[in-house]
C-alpha cells in the first residue's frame, strides 16, 4: 500500500474521531496534533513537481512545487469542472482563502484539474470553469492526470493538504467536511508555525471578457406567455403579443425576460451574487439555473447556488423562496415544507400534473448535488403510489441518493448522477405514456420516469453496469436503431409535443441531438462536435460550445438554445433547419430595474448659462471614484434616468453610461423666460463600484441636478458644459 494509501485511511479515521460531538475543541486539536507528530515521524515523498508545458490560470507564471510550496501550508483540490460534488467544496475553498490570506498566513489553495471528460482536458473549457465559478485560486491542468495517477488518487474532490516541507500531511475525500478542513489547516499552522514564511503567490485572475454580450454563462431558457410583463396600452388593453424568453443570465446572477426578437424587457436581480427576495430590484440569486413558467404570471427558479427554488411573481414583480434554505442540504427524503425543506444544487424544474388533474399542480426539481429528482406540491394532490401530498410539501420523487446510473420499477430503488436537465411529454401512443425525460449529466445518459407509476428506465447513451459513470462519447445510432448510443454529459432536454421528439443538449459533444423515444434512435441535430460559433443551415457548419439549455416554441417550431460557453441564446428554425444568433439588446434601462431614490434632493447641484437663442444643449458628467480601496466596475451596466425635468425637453431620457462618462441631449426652444428653480433637469445616475480586494460589486445611486440660466449675451451662454464629480463607495 502507498503512503498516500496509508495516510488517507489515516485521516478517514482521524476525521471520524474529530466529528465525535462529545469531544472538546482542545481534545480534538489534540488528536490532529498527535497525527501530525506521527506523519512527521514516517517516511514521506515530497509532492512531485508540476511539468513544464501544464497550462496555468489565475497566475503570471507557472508554479514550482519546490520553491513556491517551500515554507507554506499548501491545499491541493484534485477537482474535475463538471462534478457537482467539486462544486460544493468551492465556497470551502473560498472561506478558507478569506481567512487565511496567503501573503500573510502562509496557506495556500492549489487546484488541479484531472478531467474524467475528454471535453474537460482542453485547457479554453477550464478557463470558462474557473471564471464561471469564480475561482481566484492557481489551478493547473493536468490533462493526462499524470499526478492523479502518480499519487493514486481515486475520488473527486480529494484534498490533499501539505506540510512545509511540501509533504503530504492531510487527505480529505469529497465534500462536506469544511469543519475538518479549518481544523486541520488551524492545527498545521500551530505545529509548523516556527517553519511557515508567507509570501504572495503571483496571481493573475482573469476576468471573463464577454459582458458586450448582455450574457454571461447563460444556463437555462424558457418561453414565457405574460401579459404582465410590460404595461398595458394606452387603451389600458393588455399588449396582443405576450410571449418573452425568460433566460437564466447564470454568470450575472440574474434573469432576464425579453422578446422573441432579444430585446430586454426585465431583469430580475443581478449585480451580485446573494440571497434576497423582495422586488426585481432587491432580489438576489447565485447562478440561476432552471426556469419553468406557470400561468398566468408565474416563474420557478432553481437558484443552484442557494441551493433553492424561488418563485417570481410577474404580476406583482417580487421574488420568494419557496423550497429550500439557503444552504446545501444532505437530506435525500424530505417531506419538509418548501422554506424548511434543504436542497442541494437544484439545476432544473418543470412544471407536471396528477392523474386526476388538468393543470400543473407538481413542480419537478432535479436536485443534482442528491443525484435525486424532487417534487414540489403546488396545491393537495395524490401522486404516483397513491401517496397523498400537501401543497407547499417538498420530498424526493425518485433516487436513492447513490450517484449510479440504476433503473428500477420502484422510483426509491432508481440512481442517478447528476441529473441537470429535465422535460415533460405524452407519448402519441396507445398506451399515452406521461413521461419525465432526464438529462443525467455525469451517467452521460437520458433516462425516463414514467409520471404514473414512478418506474426508471433507460432511453439513450450511458453504460449497461449501473456503476459505470465512463461510459461516454459521441456516437449515434440513426443508421443502426440496435447500435450502442453514447453522449458526453449532456445538460438540457426539451420535448416537442408536435414532432414528438426530444431534443438533447449533448453539452460537452457540443451538439443538440434528437431522440425518438417510441425507437430510441438518437440522430445529431445540429453541431459539428467542435467548440465554436458558428450559425447557418448546415450541419457541418453550425457549432456551439457547451450548450446547457433548450426550450422550444411550439407555434413557430423555433428551438432556443442557451449556448453557455458562447454567452448567447441560439435560435433554430425546426422547419428550415437555419441557426441564428439571437441579438439580445437593450434600447433603454428597464423600468423595473431602476429603483428610484425616494428622497428627491440632490447628491449634487450645478448649474450652466443658456442662450434663448439656441435650442440644442449637451450635458457630459464625468465620475470617479476617490475611495482607495474600490474602483470603477468597467464590466456592469451603469446607468442614467432623468427623474425631474422642467423648461426643457431630453432628446432620452434614460441612457448608460460608457467609460465614466455620462452624456445628455437637450432641447430647450421652451425655456421659460424667467430665471429660477423652473428651468432645469434632475438626473439618478446608478454606478457599480467594485471592492478590489474581493471583487464584490455594489449599486451606488446618486441624483445630480442641472439648474438652467438664461442670459443674451451670447458670449456668456453655452452650448454644452462638463462637470466632474467624485464619488465615494460608502
Amino acid at each position: 500500500m502507498s503512503f498516500i494509501s496509508t495516510l488517507t485511511w489515516s485521516c478517514i479515521t482521524l476525521q471520524g474521531l474529530i466529528k465525535n460531538p462529545e469531544l472538546e475543541d482542545e481534545e480534538k486539536n489534540n488528536l490532529v496534533l498527535n497525527h501530525l507528530n506521527s506523519v512527521e515521524e514516517s517516511s514521506r515523498d515530497v509532492f512531485p513537481e508540476f511539468q513544464p508545458g501544464w497550462e496555468w490560470f489565475n497566475t503570471s507564471r507557472s508554479l514550482s512545487v519546490s520553491s513556491d510550496f517551500k515554507d507554506q501550508i499548501v491545499v491541493v483540490d484534485f477537482f474535475t469542472y463538471c462534478c457537482i460534488n467539486c462544486m460544493h467544496i468551492l465556497p470551502d475553498l473560498h472561506a478558507l482563502e478569506e481567512k487565511f490570506p496567503s501573503d500573510k498566513s502562509g496557506v495556500v489553495v492549489v487546484g488541479v484539474h484531472s478531467a474524467k471528460f475528454e471535453n474537460e482536458k482542453v485547457s479554453l473549457n477550464i478557463m470558462a470553469a474557473v471564471q464561471r465559478y469564480g475561482i481566484a485560486h492557481p489551478v493547473v491542468n493536468d490533462s493526462e492526470a499524470v499526478l492523479w495517477k502518480t499519487l493514486e488518487i481515486t475520488c473527486w474532490p480529494t484534498l490533499l493538504i501539505l506540510g512545509p516541507d511540501r509533504k503530504p500531511v492531510f487527505v480529505i475525500i469529497g465534500e462536506g467536511h469544511r469543519d475538518v478542513l479549518f481544523r486541520y489547516v488551524d492545527c498545521a499552522l500551530t505545529f509548523y508555525k516556527n517553519r511557515i514564511i508567507p509570501r504572495p503567490l503571483p496571481l493573475s485572475p482573469k476576468k471573463s471578457e464577454v459582458f458586450q454580450s448582455h450574457l454571461l454563462f447563460p444556463g437555462k431558457i424558457c418561453i414565457v406567455e405574460c401579459e404582465y410583463i410590460e404595461a398595458p396600452t394606452v387603451s389600458g388593453a393588455p399588449k396582443q403579443d405576450s410571449t418573452y424568453l425568460a433566460i437564466s443570465d447564470s454568470g450575472h446572477h440574474r434573469l432576464l425576460i425579453t422578446s422573441l426578437q432579444g430585446e430586454v424587457k426585465v431583469t430580475i436581480g443581478g449585480e451580485a451574487p446573494g440571497w434576497k427576495e423582495g422586488s426585481y430590484a432587491t432580489a438576489q440569486f447565485h447562478n440561476p439555473q432552471g426556469i419553468a413558467f406557470l400561468p398566468p404570471c408565474y416563474l420557478y427558479v432553481a437558484d443552484t447556488g442557494n441551493h433553492s427554488v424561488r418563485l417570481v411573481d410577474l404580476k406583482s414583480k417580487e421574488v420568494k423562496t419557496v423550497a429550500g434554505k439557503g444552504v446545501q442540504g444532505t437530506d435525500k427524503e424530505g417531506g419538509q415544507l418548501g422554506k424548511e425543506q434543504p436542497l442541494a444544487s437544484p439545476w432544473d424544474v418543470c412544471l407536471a400534473r396528477s392523474s386526476t388533474s388538468a393543470d400543473p399542480d407538481l413542480l419537478i426539481i432535479a436536485n443534482a448535488g442528491t443525484h435525486q429528482i424532487w417534487g414540489l406540491a403546488l396545491r393537495d394532490l395524490t401522486w404516483w403510489k397513491n401517496v397523498h401530498l400537501e401543497a407547499g410539501r417538498c420530498l424526493r420523487l425518485a433516487g436513492s441518493g447513490a450517484e449510479e446510473n440504476r433503473n428500477n420499477s420502484y422510483p426509491a430503488k432508481a440512481a442517478f448522477a447528476q441529473p441537470s436537465g429535465i422535460s415533460c411529454g405524452v407519448l402519441q401512443s396507445p398506451s399515452a405514456d406521461y413521461l419525465l425525460f432526464v438529462a443525467d449529466s455525469e451517467s452521460s445518459s437520458i433516462r425516463q420516469i414514467n409520471l404514473k407509476d414512478g418506474s426508471v428506465k433507460a432511453l439513450v447513451g450511458g453504460g449497461k453496469d449501473p456503476m459505470d459513470l465512463f461510459c461516454f462519447g459521441d456516437q449515434d445510432n440513426n443508421s443502426n436503431p440496435k447500435g450502442a448510443v453514447l453522449l458526453q454529459h449532456p445538460l438540457g432536454v426539451a420535448w416537442s409535443a408536435s414532432s414528438q421528439l426530444l431534443y438533447v443538449a449533448d453539452s460537452y459533444n457540443h451538439k443538440i441531438k434528437s431522440v425518438n423515444p417510441l425507437t430510441k434512435v438518437c440522430s445529431t441535430y445540429l453541431g459539428n462536435g467542435k467548440p465554436g460559433f458558428a450559425d447557418g443551415g448546415s450541419e457541418n457548419e453550425i457549432q456551439f460550445n457547451e450548450p446547457g439549455g433548450l426550450c422550444i416554441h411550439e407555434e413557430q417550431k423555433i428551438l432556443y438554445v442557451a449556448d453557455t460557453n458562447n454567452h448567447c441564446i441560439r435560435k433554430v428554425d425546426l422547419v428550415r433547419n437555419v441557426t441564428e444568433t439571437l441579438k439580445i439588446s437593450v434600447k433603454s434601462p428597464a423600468k423595473e430595474t431602476q429603483t428610484l431614490i425616494s428622497n428627491t434632493l440632490p447628491n449634487f447641484e450645478v448649474s450652466a448659462t443658456l442662450s434663448p437663442s439656441s435650442s440644442n444643449f449637451h450635458w457630459t458628467v464625468k465620475f470617479h471614484c476617490v475611495d482607495q480601496q474600490w474602483k470603477w466596475s468597467d464590466d456592469a451596466p451603469h446607468s442614467w434616468n432623468i427623474t425631474h425635468i422642467e423648461g426643457l425637453t431630453a432628446t432620452d431620457k434614460v441612457g448608460y453610461i460608457q467609460d465614466s462618462l455620462m452624456n445628455i441631449d437637450l432641447l430647450h426652444e421652451s425655456l421659460q423666460a424667467s430665471n429660477g428653480p423652473n428651468n432645469y433637469v434632475q438626473v439618478q445616475a446608478d454606478l457599480f463600484l467594485c471592492a478590489k480586494s474581493s471583487g464584490v460589486c455594489k449599486k451606488k445611486s446618486v441624483i445630480i441636478r442641472l439648474n438652467f440660466v438664461l442670459d443674451d449675451n451670447t458670449q456668456a451662454a453655452e452650448s454644452s458644459v462638463q462637470h466632474e464629480f467624485s464619488i465615494n463607495a460608502d
